[in-house]
């Protein structure tokens, strides 16, 4: 740390950071009541994989306290937010990779709040199993610091793009996390089997990506009939609450889009009359296989 007692990439356990430097032995964020520094604890888990570690931004990206429900800036999250107001510098410790008794933590080094982009939301599944917003802080380097640590596969982008992408047996939507494999996969070889379909009557068609400014995860669109400019989104059964989903999905790519596309929903079989009466208000076709082959649209 700053007065030179603890060396960049050694390893430690909370206790002996306590007894350092004061602080609590639990949690994600930990201030000190006896010196000026909070330190912060990380270790790989089911919920911070795809949303911790080093970017290609220079940042650590650092998951806000709150293991279920959404989380908000207060406690242990407000005093990591305000820690500059505060006079406090900021310690990171991530889990070393020794699996011994107590856990040891290496130290990475001191850091602070980005200046210009603190902290973004994203969507993770909490403790619970349910999809929650949770507060990403992005902790910028302060002088020499270890580099120990996971790298995030993908950065928030810094500006919005739309760009095609080769068709995918499996969806790579953070939502997918909670779908059963068999639902995905269900998916995957229906959206094959239309877009075959479609090239078989000479349809130009792919999938698309959308990077949104601060967001971590691109959305994607299952399908876009470039030919016909009409978005089409999969899902593997009818009933209501599929078919809602996707009318929310739709309506959300098409802001992106300009012209303003059609738009579609594809499902394995035909859903019930009133299903297709609310797509029908909303001029959102639906696709079904039909009972000979091929398939049928309620449009036709």
């Amino acid at each position: 740390m700053d007065d030179g007692s603890l060396p960049l990439g050694c390893d430690i356990t909370r206790e002996e950071v306590r007894a350092r430097y004061g602080g609590p032995t639990q949690g994600a964020i930990s201030p000190s009541k006896t010196s000026d520094k909070i330190m912060l604890f990380t270790g790989p888990s089911a919920e911070t994989t795809e949303l911790e570690g080093w970017a290609s931004d220079g940042c650590y990206h650092f998951m806000g306290l709150g293991a279920s429900g959404n989380q908000v800036m207060k406690q242990g999250n407000r005093s990591l937010a305000n820690h500059k107001q505060d006079g406090r510098q900021l310690h990171l410790f991530i889990l070393a990779p020794d699996p011994s008794s107590p856990k040891l933590y290496r130290y990475v080094g001191r850091f602070e709040l980005d200046p210009s982009n603190p902290h973004y939301k994203a969507d993770a599944v909490g403790q619970d199993g349910t999809m929650r917003s949770v507060i990403i802080f992005r902790l910028r380097p302060v002088g020499k610091v270890s580099t120990y640590g996971p790298r995030l596969a993908a950065t928030p982008a810094q500006e919005l793009t739309i760009q095609a992408a080769p068709l995918r047996l499996s969806r790579r939507e953070p939502v997918n996390r909670v779908m059963r494999p068999s639902a995905a996969r269900s998916e995957g070889l229906l959206l094959q089997e239309y877009a075959h379909h479609l090239r078989s009557l000479g349809r130009d068609v792919s999938q698309v990506q959308i990077n949104i400014t601060g967001e971590a995860g691109a959305l994607v669109i299952d399908l876009l009939d470039k030919t016909e400019n009409r978005l089409i989104e999969v899902k593997s059964n009818d009933t209501r609450s599929a078919v809602r989903a996707a009318i929310g999905a739709l309506m959300d790519y098409r802001r992106f889009l300009d012209p303003t596309p059609r738009l579609a929903v594809l499902v394995p079989d035909k859903p019930r009359e009133d299903l297709l009466n609310l797509c029908a208000s909303l001029c959102v076709e639906v696709i079904w296989r039909g009972e000979n082959g091929g398939f049928v649209s309620s449009d036709d």
